[in-house]
């Protein structure tokens, strides 16, 4: 799709949901009224992107999200041997939370979400888990949990710190390296602006409209989220892009909006809310401002609390 018709798609869909809820949708009622639409994603509710590795099938999606939590795992450096504490800021359904108890037999997890919708559901799923029990799902804002300082052994946000506020994350990697031990870990996967992030009028359009169906005040840049973390004395700092690791996942995105407009627009019998439009929406734009067509770039961030 190219920019202009992308833009023609914007003007569109604003008049479709434009009489049926004129205002913004805030983060809470994003995740509450789409956040049922992610299971034509993702079975598990994996809510985020998949990581490919040569040999994998990359016409198999769920796997690939899977091998995410992995990743993650990986640079967390946690011993499985040995008991540790592990908090998910910004936890959804817990989706990353029960693979990570499935290889830490000795870890205890602790997940944090704003969304009241996503603690009942992730706990219910917890309960039918084995290994749930060592899970716990908390309504709190990852910006200010109001945990125990240095209570954790590591840390880590998988697509949620875009929603946290400022640029540089400054709140948000304020809280993470208070929750954080020394010799903590911490991993943030996420999409970040390049630095002299400029953009087309058109452009814009598409990325502004992208922000505000994701609830996103601001994307972190990735130069200043570099610099707070250093400020804030993490060490260590490890910058990985991965944008040609996503993007077999990525791929899928055409063909599940489809099959989720066949299935839940033509013939479901829930209401389409602007919530839910905006979730069909933004995942389609995302390509027209991401690499390399755009500044935004898929990059896995890891750092050490001295």
């Amino acid at each position: 799709m190219s920019p202009s018709r992308a833009a023609v798609l914007l003007d569109h869909v604003d008049n479709a949901v434009a009489t049926a809820k004129p205002e913004k949708v805030g983060l809470e009622e994003y995740y509450s009224e789409a956040g049922p639409d992610y299971a034509a994603w993702s079975r598990e509710f994996n809510m985020h992107f998949g990581y490919y590795r040569w040999g994998m099938n990359p016409l198999d999606r769920e796997p690939m999200l899977e091998q995410m939590n992995v990743e993650v795992l990986e640079r967390l450096s946690i011993d499985p041997k040995r008991e540790s504490r592990v908090i998910d800021l910004g936890c959804g359904l817990g989706a990353t939370l029960r693979s990570l108890a499935r290889r830490l037999p000795l870890a205890s997890l602790t997940g944090v979400t704003r969304v009241p919708w996503q603690v009942e559901q992730a706990r219910d799923r917890n309960a039918a888990t084995p290994h749930g029990d060592r899970i716990e799902i908390a309504q709190l804002d990852y910006e200010k949990t109001r945990l125990p300082s240095a209570s954790f052994d590591a840390a880590y946000a998988i697509e949620s710190a875009y929603h946290a506020h400022g640029a540089d994350k400054t709140a948000f990697l304020k809280e993470a390296h208070r929750l954080l031990r020394p010799g903590g870990r911490l991993v943030m996967v996420d999409g970040f602006l390049r630095s002299g992030n400029h953009m087309h009028p058109v452009q814009r359009r598409i990325f502004d409209k992208m922000c505000e169906c994701w609830v996103i005040e601001s994307w972190g840049e990735l130069d200043r989220v570099e610099a707070q973390l250093r400020l804030l004395g993490f060490r260590d700092i490890r910058v990985e892009e991965c944008q040609f690791r996503v993007a077999p996942s990525a791929f899928h995105i055409p063909w599940v909006t489809l099959e989720f407009l066949i299935r839940d627009v033509l013939f479901g019998k829930r209401k389409m809310t602007r919530a839910r439009w905006n979730n069909v929406l933004a995942p389609v734009l995302l390509p027209l401002v991401s690499s390399p067509l755009g500044p935004l770039v898929y990059c896995m961030v890891s750092a050490t609390k001295v």
